[in-house]
């Protein structure tokens, strides 16, 4: 095996708590509003930041925590130290209590929890108290008075060291099986046998098997064959190397032993597999630049399958929505292929990992042109995706002349989209790809300003209030969906936006939604169309 390991099963240095010893700085209650001015605070001790009342934001170094009663930080010499309430007209009160640790052991190992992280404090109506008492003895006159008041700090900080320590080192046997398997999501191509995997997460053979089963389903060797041959299928579709390569790229030092292990898998040998071109793709975010390649997905989310969409590709599954993804649905399509974006969550994306193979493209970062250039890169199509980009860029060109004699200069141009209770103005993506992009309108000056310092701008959110700013002499406003169509018919009757200059002047018009809503290259080219008709016939 190589010098790469799963994760360690050396124990950590032992916690000696009688050679622990808090000396005590400062304790005081603060009350927090939002009225508070935000500037760090650097302690050269140690701090616990326990929150007694209300919620707020915790800000340790760059670590941002949502903060509730009952939460406890921890917060190391040195660190930045912000504390906000987050909630308006209410406060958040917290005691903040300053210690320095002394260990009799110059041990640079010795382990300890207060080191900038949340921290359990069990129970907390105990700890409260224990508070409460240390601030009203504050400053205790006697001698005696203060050993007791320190014995009492002291107490209160050994019972919070014992829980966490005795927290963070209860790794169960389930949990070091659970590290064996995300070790292996990265590393199925290395060479490592199930009881090298049971001698790192530290138990039996026997029982590590039977934990894995629990947690997979299936056994180690199993899992790992299902890994090699998830990503030989991908690289089968998306890549022109050899078999051999491939091969040995998953983990496979024999070709024939690969062959054979894949057509046990897939129920055909790689090489037939890649030949039948007979891929069934998923998609989550490109189906029309795969349309546009003649490539049908099998599956999609509805919000994905649209006006033009719809044109092209009938009987497309929907396997979702914006809010929701119907999971056992994607895996009885059992996709050879998904394609995706770098705009799912963490959770979604864990979750079609086990559904098949992944390939990320970009969302933001490309034009809907390089969407799909990435596609047919993927597919290895590249010149059918440059021939159509041509096509479409000579219709972008016709276009923006055909609509020169019937556009003013001189004239701006505002693009509002209403999606819900929210209202965006739109930049240079989407809509604006068309109207300000390909037939050269003009923006209002902020939108402008704002594009030359950020382009390839989806848009912004703002409120009614804010509308004023971005005046233009026309207006054009998409509403998509029943609620924005009630938010809409609200904003008419709002003096604000009746004092616009484009209402006033009657230069207000909305624009199909279905239409326009979406960003791909079928959209757009549809959107050239009705935006040559939407401005000849104003």
């Amino acid at each position: 095996m190589n010098n790469r390991t799963a994760h360690s099963n050396s124990p950590h240095p032992p916690t000696a708590f009688h050679s622990y010893f808090f000396r005590f700085v400062d304790i005081e209650s603060v009350t927090i509003n939002t009225t508070h001015q935000l500037l760090p605070d650097v302690s050269l001790s140690y701090r616990l930041i326990v929150v007694s009342e209300g919620s707020g934001s915790i800000y340790i170094d760059d670590n941002c925590y949502h903060a509730v009663t009952g939460d406890c930080y921890a917060v190391s010499p040195g660190a930045k130290l912000i504390v906000s309430s987050t909630v308006e007209k209410k406060d958040m009160l917290y005691f903040g209590v300053t210690f320095d640790i002394i260990s009799a052991l110059p041990d640079k190992d010795m382990r300890h929890p207060f080191a900038n992280s949340k921290i359990t404090i069990d129970p907390f109506v105990r700890t409260l108290a224990v508070l409460r008492k240390l601030i009203a003895l504050k400053h205790p006159e006697s001698e005696e008075a203060q050993l007791s008041y320190h014995f009492r700090f002291q107490k209160w900080m050994h019972t919070l060291l014992k829980q966490n320590i005795i927290k963070s080192e209860t790794v169960t046997s389930l949990q070091a099986v659970e590290q064996s398997v995300l070790f292996l999501k990265d590393h199925f191509n290395e060479e490592i046998s199930t009881k090298e995997l049971a001698e790192q997460a530290g138990i039996g053979v026997k029982q590590f098997i039977h934990l894995f089963k629990q947690i997979t389903g299936v056994t180690p060797h199993e899992y790992i064959s299902t890994l090699r041959i998830r990503r030989a299928k991908e690289l089968l579709i998306v890549s022109r190397q050899p078999l051999a390569e491939i091969a040995e790229q998953v983990g496979y030092r024999d070709s024939y032993y690969f062959n054979r292990r894949f057509k046990q898998i897939t129920g055909v040998p790689p090489r037939v597999y890649v030949n039948t071109k007979q891929y069934k793709i998923m998609s989550m975010s490109y189906v029309c630049a795969l349309l546009a390649l003649d490539i049908k997905p099998i599956g999609a989310p509805a919000y994905h399958l649209g006006y033009y969409a719809g044109r092209l590709g009938e009987n497309i599954t929907n396997i979702g929505d914006k809010s929701i993804f119907y999971y056992d649905r994607m895996k009885a399509l059992k996709p050879d292929l998904i394609i995706s974006c770098d705009t799912l969550d963490y959770e979604t994306q864990q979750q079609l990992e086990h559904i098949a193979p992944m390939v990320t493209i970009p969302w933001m970062d490309l034009h809907a042109t390089e969407h799909l250039q990435a596609i047919g890169d993927v597919f290895g199509m590249e010149k059918q995706a440059k021939s159509w980009i041509d096509d479409y860029e000579l219709k972008r060109e016709m276009a923006h002349q055909q609509i020169k004699n019937y556009v003013s200069k001189d004239e701006t141009v505002g693009l509002l989209l209403i999606e819900g209770s929210e209202i965006y103005v739109l930049g240079d993506r989407n809509a604006g790809e068309i109207m300000y992009r390909s037939f050269g309108l003009q923006p209002p000056p902020l939108v402008q300003h704002l594009l030359v310092e950020h382009p390839n701008q989806y848009g912004r959110k703002v409120e009614v209030e804010q509308l004023w700013q971005y005046e233009a002499d026309r207006l054009f406003v998409i509403v998509y969906g029943a609620e924005a169509a009630l938010t809409y018919t609200q904003l008419q009757q709002n003096p604000v936006w009746r004092q616009l200059s484009a209402v006033r002047q009657g230069k207000v018009q909305t624009i199909d939604s279905e239409k326009w809503i979406y960003y791909d290259v079928l959209s757009l080219s549809g959107q050239l169309d009705d935006g040559i008709n939407i401005l000849v016939k104003r």
